[in-house]
């Protein structure tokens, strides 16, 4: 094998596996907010924060912040494979410390906004939001999904 092609070979090798451990954290999260908000994979909150962070106005210190309140919760032992009441317990332990109370209020402040924002932006799948709580859209609806800022 030629040295380019091995290189090249491992270099996307390494990427891929980098990218899988990013898809895990927010698999993990996405857990997370299933057991803050049941149902919250229903309405696609973890879509919407994918699809908000990514652009040019989102405080990308609230993403930062996120995923390190992640891994503190990992060292607390959490895992999407535990049993509900297992990473309910995780939660209520971390939620005591000021940094996981802000961390659980950041989560749940982009469960409801994916859970009541216009689908267009990535959530509130099938205005799942909306027809649970009998909620009137605003008019009129948005036609593209961010503006040019």
């Amino acid at each position: 094998m030629r040295r380019r092609v091995f290189l090249s070979l491992s270099l996307f090798s390494t990427l891929s596996l980098m990218a899988d451990k990013k898809e895990n954290k927010w698999q993990l999260l996405e857990s997370v907010q299933n057991d803050l908000f049941p149902n919250s994979s229903k309405f696609e909150a973890i879509r919407y924060l994918k699809i908000v962070s990514n652009h040019s106005s989102f405080n990308s210190g609230d993403l930062k912040f996120i995923f390190d309140g992640l891994k503190r919760v990992q060292k607390l032992g959490y895992e999407s494979s535990l049993s509900s009441l297992e990473k309910q317990s995780i939660l209520k332990q971390f939620e005591k410390s000021s940094f996981g109370h802000n961390w659980i209020s950041t989560i749940l402040k982009y469960i409801l906004e994916a859970l009541f924002s216009d689908p267009i932006y990535g959530g509130n799948k099938n205005e799942f939001g909306w027809k649970s709580y009998n909620h009137n859209e605003g008019f009129p609806r948005p036609k593209k999904r961010f503006l040019n800022v």
